[in-house]
């Protein structure tokens, strides 16, 4: 669990992000998502280290795939997509695909323009290999 820089909402090791009140908590994939689910409940959202809450903000954007439930966990030698909420993981977002499909997973696009860009990722990864 990673502090994010804003008053009481903590990255977990699954990207996700979770916010802390006494002893519930919400969570939420995304910063903002996580945001709005706060101002719901009534409870306030603010920052308390700028530089820090900035870094996270970027983070998280950066670990938008748009795909449903698939996020980006850094490695020591790169990243390797995962699956929240099982142990499937794979360095190529189409393998992770069929690992998703053949266990009987959801498999959804959430926004076809990140969407896109995680495919481009691994097809620029995959060309890395290539050349290598």
């Amino acid at each position: 669990m990673k502090f994010s820089g804003f008053m009481n909402v903590y990255q977990l090791d699954d990207m996700s992000w979770e916010y802390q009140f006494g002893e519930k908590s919400l969570k939420a994939n995304t910063l903002k998502e996580l945001e709005v689910l706060v101002s719901l409940y009534g409870l306030k959202w603010s920052k308390i280290d700028k530089d820090l809450a900035n870094k996270s903000i970027e983070r998280d954007k950066l670990n938008q795939t748009g795909f449903l439930n698939v996020y980006i966990k850094p490695t020591p030698t790169g990243y390797v997509w995962c699956y929240r909420g099982s142990d499937l993981t794979s360095s190529s977002i189409e393998v992770l695909k069929k690992k998703i499909i053949s266990h009987g997973l959801e498999w959804k696009v959430t926004d076809e323009e990140l969407a896109n860009r995680s495919f481009g990722l691994d097809l620029k990864k995959f060309g890395e290999l290539l050349f290598w």
